[in-house]
């Protein structure tokens, strides 16, 4: 008689075969321990950084709906299992969830908590479903300073107007200003960007035209947070309960976030902690993070300024947040759902800012 939770632990071992084919990944595999034989859903063995590795998944088939998620027991298992063998790592995988004590317990062990992701496999039981948070922001106002050997008066010249080899400087703010926005949690407060250039370079504007050698912008943002429940799915990978992150599986695919509204979601203040920390992403790892800003203008192609700006400027990271500039502006704030704005999706955040300032 088969036992209840093989065809999970066969389609557990699948996924986990595609992030390392080189690795040696068995199913129902009997082992001997100090107290005898013990069988394993899943071992996984092969070698990290030249030195031999084993790894066991042990795999809940449980019902969502009648047994309830994985709780703290099964984690005491599972410790005692990994000692037992030697296990260089030891996975929980469920089919059903798991209790706040066992996150909590798992986090203290060093034991990974995942559930795998296969769209339309009837193996799956169980909806990965989880809070996410997105971010709208509307830019309230934003100018531009050019200093040379001289200072230099725009003469109140309107953003737009200022050009560089025959384009708009805005339409280069406006992209530096996404980026800035998008690789820090910032939904509030002023903000200056300063550019050192690698020589001095001509701007022109209607009345003027001069040299510069240093580009400096600033811009106010308001703006807020807001909660969303969504079911996460892909095609083939698997969702880490501990980081919240997705490791989608090597390979073509997709990566579904059902009930996302761009447009709503419920107002909060500050999400928790957990998002203002950045970790080291993994491989195959993926971290999408939603943002809408309002105001900002087309006004088409982008001046190549870039290559004539000290790179170190153009690191985007602040090392340092106040809590006030991530914290909503209002809990009200609004984009109207009719806008022609699309939101921006982000990941890989870069790499620490070093003339970014509040």
């Amino acid at each position: 008689m088969s036992k209840q939770g093989k065809p999970y632990e066969q389609v557990v071992a699948a996924i986990m075969r595609l992030f390392d084919p080189r690795a040696s990944v068995s199913q129902g595999k009997w082992v001997v321990g100090p107290d005898g034989r013990r069988e394993l859903d899943v071992l996984i063995e092969g070698t990290a950084g030249g030195e031999p590795t084993k790894g066991i998944v042990e795999c809940k088939d449980f019902n969502p709906k009648t047994t309830g998620p994985v709780g703290i027991a099964y984690l005491d298992a599972l410790d005692s299992k990994r000692r037992d063998l030697s296990a260089t790592f030891a996975l929980l995988c469920s089919n059903a969830g798991f209790t706040a004590d066992a996150v909590r317990k798992a986090k203290r062990l060093g034991i990974g908590l995942v559930a795998v992701l296969r769209k339309g496999d009837p193996r799956l039981r169980f909806a990965v479903v989880d809070e996410i948070y997105t971010r709208k922001v509307r830019l309230e106002s934003i100018s531009l300073t050019l200093t040379g050997a001289q200072p230099i008066a725009l003469s109140d010249a309107p953003l737009y107007s200022v050009l560089w080899e025959g384009l708009p400087v805005a339409s280069w703010i406006y992209h530096r200003v996404t980026l800035l926005v998008a690789s820090n949690p910032i939904v509030a407060g002023k903000f200056t960007a300063t550019h050192s250039l690698l020589h001095p370079l001509s701007f022109s504007w209607p009345g003027g035209a001069a040299q510069a050698t240093t580009l400096a912008f600033s811009f106010t943002l308001t703006g807020g947070w807001y909660a969303h429940s969504v079911e996460i799915d892909s095609t083939t990978g698997f969702y880490d309960w501990l980081r919240q992150r997705v490791r989608h599986a090597p390979g073509p695919g997709q990566l579904e976030y059902r009930g996302v509204d761009v447009h709503g979601g419920t107002p909060i203040a500050r999400p928790p902690d957990r998002e203002f920390v950045r970790e080291r992403f993994l491989q195959d790892e993926v971290d999408m993070r939603i943002l809408l800003i309002e105001g900002i203008d087309n006004l088409g192609s982008v001046p190549e300024l870039d290559r004539h700006i000290a790179p170190a400027d153009l690191n985007t990271h602040l090392e340092t947040l106040p809590t006030e500039v991530t914290t909503s502006s209002s809990t009200e704030h609004r984009v109207t759902p009719n806008s022609s704005l699309q939101p921006t999706c982000y990941g890989l955040r870069p790499s620490p800012a070093a003339e970014l300032k509040r």
